[in-house]
């Protein structure tokens, strides 16, 4: 687990990367079109990439989609939410939010 410190006047703000991760999957949750791994699988744990380097964070998401969505609309939907999320529950600057669709879950029939 990496540890991030922040400093400044008024003492010190100590973030696990794991709460950056969870943030992360919060705002997956709130994109139409992106399917949930199950919770605690391995696919879930790897599915969140967070580095910070230089007072900014760079995320990487690997994702399931619906069928039936615009995978375009989708994606640019989940870098605006989870960038508005992390930036507004903490004080980083996202730099990037890369996006990669690994798999599309079909409608069973």
């Amino acid at each position: 687990m990496k540890v991030v410190n922040r400093f400044d006047e008024s003492g010190r703000l100590v973030y696990s990367s794991e709460i950056i991760r969870d943030i992360v999957d919060c705002a997956l949750s709130e994109v139409e079109g992106v399917v949930k791994y199950p919770e605690n699988s391995k696919l879930s744990r790897e599915s969140i990439k967070a580095d910070y380097i230089d007072d900014e964070v760079y995320i990487d998401v690997y994702v399931k989609l619906a069928y039936n969505v615009e995978v375009s609309d989708v994606a640019s939907s989940i870098q605006s939410t989870v960038k508005n999320t992390i930036e507004n529950m903490t004080e980083f600057k996202v730099k990037d939010v890369n996006v990669h669709v690994i798999e599309v879950e079909f409608e069973e029939n």
